[in-house]
Protein backbone atom coordinates (compact mmCIF):
# COMPACT_ATOMS: atom_id res chain seq x y z
CA UNK A 1 0.00 0.00 0.00
CA UNK A 2 1.45 3.05 -1.14
CA UNK A 3 2.10 6.12 1.70
CA UNK A 4 -0.37 8.36 1.47
CA UNK A 5 0.54 12.07 -0.01
CA UNK A 6 0.03 15.01 1.40
CA UNK A 7 -2.66 17.15 0.24
CA UNK A 8 -5.13 19.86 1.33
CA UNK A 9 -8.01 18.95 3.17
CA UNK A 10 -10.70 17.31 0.78
CA UNK A 11 -14.65 17.08 1.11
CA UNK A 12 -17.09 15.34 -0.77
CA UNK A 13 -18.92 17.01 -3.94
CA UNK A 14 -22.44 18.46 -3.37
CA UNK A 15 -24.76 16.99 -5.26
CA UNK A 16 -28.21 19.07 -6.45
CA UNK A 17 -30.96 17.39 -7.10
CA UNK A 18 -33.67 19.37 -9.13
CA UNK A 19 -37.89 18.51 -9.20
CA UNK A 20 -40.78 19.75 -10.66
CA UNK A 21 -44.59 18.44 -10.62
CA UNK A 22 -46.32 17.31 -13.91
CA UNK A 23 -49.03 19.66 -15.08
CA UNK A 24 -52.49 18.15 -15.79
CA UNK A 25 -55.18 19.01 -18.57
CA UNK A 26 -57.97 17.62 -19.86
CA UNK A 27 -61.65 18.37 -21.96
CA UNK A 28 -65.12 18.28 -20.67
CA UNK A 29 -65.25 14.44 -21.09
CA UNK A 30 -62.15 13.82 -19.06
CA UNK A 31 -62.56 13.03 -15.17
CA UNK A 32 -62.37 15.98 -12.86
CA UNK A 33 -59.48 16.91 -11.69
CA UNK A 34 -58.09 16.19 -8.02
CA UNK A 35 -57.42 18.92 -5.59
CA UNK A 36 -54.44 19.93 -4.18
CA UNK A 37 -53.95 18.17 -1.17
CA UNK A 38 -51.62 20.71 -0.06
CA UNK A 39 -50.73 24.28 -0.60
CA UNK A 40 -47.68 25.28 -2.40
CA UNK A 41 -44.34 26.14 -0.19
CA UNK A 42 -44.22 29.33 1.43
CA UNK A 43 -41.10 31.36 0.49
CA UNK A 44 -38.60 30.76 3.48
CA UNK A 45 -40.29 27.48 3.81
CA UNK A 46 -37.21 25.28 2.88
CA UNK A 47 -35.10 27.20 5.08
CA UNK A 48 -37.56 26.23 8.06
CA UNK A 49 -36.93 22.44 6.74
CA UNK A 50 -33.36 22.25 6.51
CA UNK A 51 -33.17 24.39 10.04
CA UNK A 52 -35.57 21.75 11.36
CA UNK A 53 -33.17 18.71 10.55
CA UNK A 54 -30.14 20.49 11.64
CA UNK A 55 -31.87 20.89 15.03
CA UNK A 56 -33.00 17.15 15.07
CA UNK A 57 -29.16 16.04 14.16
CA UNK A 58 -28.25 18.45 17.23
CA UNK A 59 -30.70 16.62 19.28
CA UNK A 60 -29.32 13.39 18.34
CA UNK A 61 -25.69 14.82 19.02
CA UNK A 62 -26.65 15.69 22.58
CA UNK A 63 -29.14 12.76 23.32
CA UNK A 64 -25.77 10.38 22.21
CA UNK A 65 -22.53 11.54 21.37
CA UNK A 66 -20.85 9.41 18.91
CA UNK A 67 -18.80 9.81 15.94
CA UNK A 68 -21.66 9.24 13.69
CA UNK A 69 -24.01 11.49 15.06
CA UNK A 70 -21.42 13.65 15.20
CA UNK A 71 -20.19 13.48 11.45
CA UNK A 72 -23.70 13.84 10.64
CA UNK A 73 -24.32 17.45 12.12
CA UNK A 74 -20.70 18.33 10.72
CA UNK A 75 -21.85 16.67 7.33
CA UNK A 76 -23.65 19.98 6.28
CA UNK A 77 -23.21 21.18 2.69
CA UNK A 78 -21.95 24.74 1.82
CA UNK A 79 -25.61 24.77 0.33
CA UNK A 80 -27.08 24.19 3.94
CA UNK A 81 -24.66 26.60 5.59
CA UNK A 82 -25.64 30.03 2.93
CA UNK A 83 -29.17 29.27 3.25
CA UNK A 84 -29.18 29.35 7.61
CA UNK A 85 -26.17 31.64 7.71
CA UNK A 86 -26.62 34.41 5.24
CA UNK A 87 -23.34 36.49 4.52
CA UNK A 88 -20.60 34.60 6.34
CA UNK A 89 -16.73 34.71 6.75
CA UNK A 90 -14.82 30.64 7.37
CA UNK A 91 -11.40 30.67 7.81
CA UNK A 92 -8.77 27.61 8.50
CA UNK A 93 -5.10 26.59 8.82
CA UNK A 94 -4.51 22.52 8.65
CA UNK A 95 -1.08 21.33 8.78
CA UNK A 96 -0.17 17.75 7.68
CA UNK A 97 2.93 15.56 8.19
CA UNK A 98 4.45 12.21 7.75
CA UNK A 99 7.22 11.11 9.00
CA UNK A 100 9.38 7.78 8.49
CA UNK A 101 9.87 5.75 12.20
CA UNK A 102 13.45 5.08 10.84
CA UNK A 103 15.77 6.80 8.71
CA UNK A 104 15.96 5.09 5.24
CA UNK A 105 18.86 4.75 3.42
CA UNK A 106 18.34 5.47 -0.41
CA UNK A 107 18.59 2.26 -2.54
CA UNK A 108 18.34 1.68 -6.43
CA UNK A 109 14.97 0.23 -7.48
CA UNK A 110 13.38 1.38 -3.97
CA UNK A 111 10.96 4.07 -3.47
CA UNK A 112 12.57 6.95 -1.44
CA UNK A 113 11.18 7.66 1.93
CA UNK A 114 10.67 11.10 3.06
CA UNK A 115 9.18 13.00 5.83
CA UNK A 116 6.63 15.44 4.28
CA UNK A 117 4.96 18.37 5.69
CA UNK A 118 1.92 20.48 3.66
CA UNK A 119 0.53 23.79 5.82
CA UNK A 120 -2.70 24.57 4.01
CA UNK A 121 -5.08 28.27 4.41
CA UNK A 122 -8.17 29.08 3.55
CA UNK A 123 -10.48 32.07 3.59
CA UNK A 124 -13.77 31.77 2.59
CA UNK A 125 -16.11 35.55 2.51
CA UNK A 126 -19.77 34.62 1.19
CA UNK A 127 -21.81 38.03 0.73
CA UNK A 128 -25.11 36.53 -0.95
CA UNK A 129 -28.51 36.57 1.42
CA UNK A 130 -30.30 33.89 0.65
CA UNK A 131 -32.02 33.56 -2.58
CA UNK A 132 -29.40 36.15 -4.02
CA UNK A 133 -27.12 35.70 -6.57
CA UNK A 134 -23.48 34.48 -5.91
CA UNK A 135 -21.42 36.68 -4.37
CA UNK A 136 -18.01 35.45 -2.58
CA UNK A 137 -14.28 35.47 -2.46
CA UNK A 138 -12.35 32.59 -1.71
CA UNK A 139 -8.42 32.37 -1.66
CA UNK A 140 -6.11 28.92 -1.02
CA UNK A 141 -2.35 28.36 -0.74
CA UNK A 142 0.07 26.49 0.80
CA UNK A 143 3.49 26.52 2.28
CA UNK A 144 4.56 24.78 -0.71
CA UNK A 145 4.12 28.07 -3.14
CA UNK A 146 0.62 26.98 -4.73
CA UNK A 147 -3.03 28.79 -4.07
CA UNK A 148 -5.22 30.27 -5.95
CA UNK A 149 -7.74 32.81 -5.16
CA UNK A 150 -11.63 33.03 -6.71
CA UNK A 151 -13.88 35.96 -7.21
CA UNK A 152 -17.70 35.36 -8.48
CA UNK A 153 -19.78 38.65 -8.49
CA UNK A 154 -22.64 39.32 -10.99
CA UNK A 155 -22.13 36.33 -13.45
CA UNK A 156 -18.49 37.06 -13.50
CA UNK A 157 -15.77 34.69 -12.47
CA UNK A 158 -12.65 36.52 -11.07
CA UNK A 159 -9.61 34.20 -10.98
CA UNK A 160 -5.69 34.70 -9.57
CA UNK A 161 -2.53 32.34 -9.27
CA UNK A 162 -0.46 32.92 -6.84
CA UNK A 163 1.80 35.81 -8.19
CA UNK A 164 -0.27 36.30 -11.28
CA UNK A 165 -2.73 38.68 -12.37
CA UNK A 166 -6.77 38.63 -11.78
CA UNK A 167 -8.41 37.40 -15.02
CA UNK A 168 -11.87 37.28 -15.45
CA UNK A 169 -14.47 35.81 -17.74
CA UNK A 170 -18.20 34.54 -17.67
CA UNK A 171 -19.67 32.35 -15.28
CA UNK A 172 -19.96 28.85 -17.33
CA UNK A 173 -19.43 26.04 -14.71
CA UNK A 174 -20.21 24.86 -11.27
CA UNK A 175 -16.73 23.77 -9.81
CA UNK A 176 -16.64 26.83 -7.45
CA UNK A 177 -19.65 24.75 -5.99
CA UNK A 178 -17.39 21.82 -5.05
CA UNK A 179 -15.21 23.86 -3.42
CA UNK A 180 -17.48 26.15 -0.80
CA UNK A 181 -18.71 22.39 0.08
CA UNK A 182 -14.68 21.12 0.49
CA UNK A 183 -14.28 24.65 3.11
CA UNK A 184 -17.23 23.67 4.69
CA UNK A 185 -16.75 20.29 5.35
CA UNK A 186 -13.43 20.57 6.26
CA UNK A 187 -13.75 19.72 9.86
CA UNK A 188 -16.07 16.70 9.26
CA UNK A 189 -13.17 15.78 7.06
CA UNK A 190 -10.44 15.98 10.12
CA UNK A 191 -13.13 14.15 12.40
CA UNK A 192 -13.96 11.47 9.82
CA UNK A 193 -9.68 10.92 10.19
CA UNK A 194 -10.12 10.15 13.55
CA UNK A 195 -13.77 8.66 13.99
CA UNK A 196 -12.36 5.06 13.90
CA UNK A 197 -10.93 5.35 17.23
CA UNK A 198 -12.99 9.13 18.46
CA UNK A 199 -14.65 9.22 21.58
CA UNK A 200 -17.05 12.31 21.83
CA UNK A 201 -18.57 14.43 24.19
CA UNK A 202 -21.02 16.79 23.88
CA UNK A 203 -22.29 19.48 26.13
CA UNK A 204 -25.46 22.39 25.68
CA UNK A 205 -24.06 25.93 26.89
CA UNK A 206 -27.05 28.65 26.25
CA UNK A 207 -26.73 28.95 21.82
CA UNK A 208 -23.79 27.19 21.52
CA UNK A 209 -23.10 22.94 21.85
CA UNK A 210 -19.45 22.23 23.21
CA UNK A 211 -17.88 18.96 21.66
CA UNK A 212 -14.69 17.32 22.95
CA UNK A 213 -12.85 14.58 21.22
CA UNK A 214 -10.25 12.38 22.69
CA UNK A 215 -8.80 9.08 21.86
CA UNK A 216 -11.61 5.80 22.93
CA UNK A 217 -10.46 3.20 24.35
CA UNK A 218 -10.12 -0.04 22.85
CA UNK A 219 -13.50 -1.79 24.10
CA UNK A 220 -15.29 1.62 23.97
CA UNK A 221 -14.72 2.55 20.02
CA UNK A 222 -18.06 2.46 18.15
CA UNK A 223 -18.01 0.44 15.02
CA UNK A 224 -17.95 3.85 11.64
CA UNK A 225 -19.39 3.29 8.15
CA UNK A 226 -16.30 3.91 5.75
CA UNK A 227 -16.34 6.41 3.33
CA UNK A 228 -16.43 5.79 -0.36
CA UNK A 229 -14.26 9.02 -1.02
CA UNK A 230 -11.33 8.25 -3.62
CA UNK A 231 -8.51 8.18 -2.34
CA UNK A 232 -8.81 7.28 1.50
CA UNK A 233 -8.43 3.13 0.82
CA UNK A 234 -5.03 3.84 2.89
CA UNK A 235 -7.37 4.61 6.19
CA UNK A 236 -8.50 1.06 6.65
CA UNK A 237 -4.67 0.09 7.52
CA UNK A 238 -4.02 3.06 9.80
CA UNK A 239 -3.61 3.13 13.51
CA UNK A 240 -5.20 5.99 14.86
CA UNK A 241 -3.17 6.58 17.79
CA UNK A 242 -4.14 10.16 19.52
CA UNK A 243 -7.15 12.37 19.25
CA UNK A 244 -7.46 15.57 20.65
CA UNK A 245 -9.88 18.28 19.79
CA UNK A 246 -12.95 20.93 20.74
CA UNK A 247 -15.32 22.46 18.68
CA UNK A 248 -18.39 24.62 19.14
CA UNK A 249 -21.38 24.51 17.25
CA UNK A 250 -24.51 26.53 16.66
CA UNK A 251 -27.25 24.81 18.83
CA UNK A 252 -29.92 26.29 16.28
CA UNK A 253 -28.12 25.03 13.03
CA UNK A 254 -25.52 22.60 14.37
CA UNK A 255 -23.19 24.62 11.62
CA UNK A 256 -19.91 24.77 13.40
CA UNK A 257 -18.72 27.89 14.66
CA UNK A 258 -14.87 27.32 15.73
CA UNK A 259 -12.71 24.11 15.76
CA UNK A 260 -9.24 22.56 17.17
CA UNK A 261 -8.87 19.39 16.25
CA UNK A 262 -5.64 17.22 16.24
CA UNK A 263 -5.18 13.90 15.10
CA UNK A 264 -2.46 11.06 15.14
CA UNK A 265 -1.55 7.99 13.21
CA UNK A 266 0.31 5.11 12.54
CA UNK A 267 0.49 3.57 8.68
CA UNK A 268 2.63 1.34 6.48
CA UNK A 269 3.66 1.64 2.77
CA UNK A 270 3.87 -0.83 0.25
CA UNK A 271 7.18 -1.83 1.83
CA UNK A 272 5.99 -1.84 4.51
CA UNK A 273 7.83 0.65 6.11
CA UNK A 274 6.13 2.51 8.78
CA UNK A 275 5.48 6.06 9.05
CA UNK A 276 3.54 8.77 11.61
CA UNK A 277 1.44 11.30 10.65
CA UNK A 278 -0.23 13.87 12.24
CA UNK A 279 -3.51 16.50 10.82
CA UNK A 280 -3.56 19.33 13.02
CA UNK A 281 -6.48 22.02 11.88
CA UNK A 282 -7.67 25.28 13.65
CA UNK A 283 -10.80 27.07 11.76
CA UNK A 284 -13.81 29.41 12.84
CA UNK A 285 -16.77 30.70 10.96
CA UNK A 286 -18.91 34.07 11.75
CA UNK A 287 -22.59 35.54 10.39
CA UNK A 288 -21.26 38.66 8.62
CA UNK A 289 -24.42 40.32 7.97
CA UNK A 290 -22.99 43.34 6.65
CA UNK A 291 -19.79 41.52 4.52
CA UNK A 292 -19.91 43.33 1.34
CA UNK A 293 -17.14 42.11 -1.67
CA UNK A 294 -15.74 44.66 -4.34
CA UNK A 295 -14.22 43.61 -8.20
CA UNK A 296 -10.77 43.29 -8.09
CA UNK A 297 -8.96 46.24 -9.97
CA UNK A 298 -6.50 45.73 -12.81
CA UNK A 299 -8.71 42.64 -14.39
CA UNK A 300 -7.39 41.45 -18.11
CA UNK A 301 -9.46 38.29 -19.84
CA UNK A 302 -8.61 35.06 -19.34
CA UNK A 303 -6.33 34.21 -22.23
CA UNK A 304 -7.88 31.18 -24.54
CA UNK A 305 -5.78 28.92 -26.94
CA UNK A 306 -7.14 29.69 -30.78
CA UNK A 307 -9.89 26.37 -31.44
CA UNK A 308 -8.41 25.72 -35.00
CA UNK A 309 -11.96 24.23 -36.07
CA UNK A 310 -14.41 26.99 -34.44
CA UNK A 311 -11.37 29.75 -36.21
CA UNK A 312 -12.06 27.91 -39.23
CA UNK A 313 -15.97 28.00 -39.35
CA UNK A 314 -15.71 31.43 -38.29
CA UNK A 315 -13.62 32.79 -41.16
CA UNK A 316 -15.56 30.99 -43.71
CA UNK A 317 -18.98 31.42 -42.64
CA UNK A 318 -21.15 32.19 -45.67
CA UNK A 319 -18.41 30.79 -47.86
CA UNK A 320 -19.04 27.30 -47.92
CA UNK A 321 -21.16 25.60 -50.80
CA UNK A 322 -25.03 24.46 -49.94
Amino acid sequence: MPAPSIRPVRGLGLALLLACGPAACGDDDAAPAVEPTSLPPRPGAARQSQAEVARAGVDALLATPTPATLLTVLGQSHATARELLGRHTLKYTAEFSLTPVEPVRPAVDTPVLLAQKVVDELELQWAAGPEEPVRFYLSQHTDQHRGREVMVLDEQAYTRLMHRGWHVRPLDADLHLRWLDEAQRSVHDVVELAAPALAVAAVEEGELVRVTLSLAEPGARAPVAASAAPGRAWRERAEVTAVEGTLTLERATGLWQSAEVRVGYGVRDELERALVGETHLTGTAARAPDLQIQAPEHVQPLPERVRYESERRRLLDGLAGT
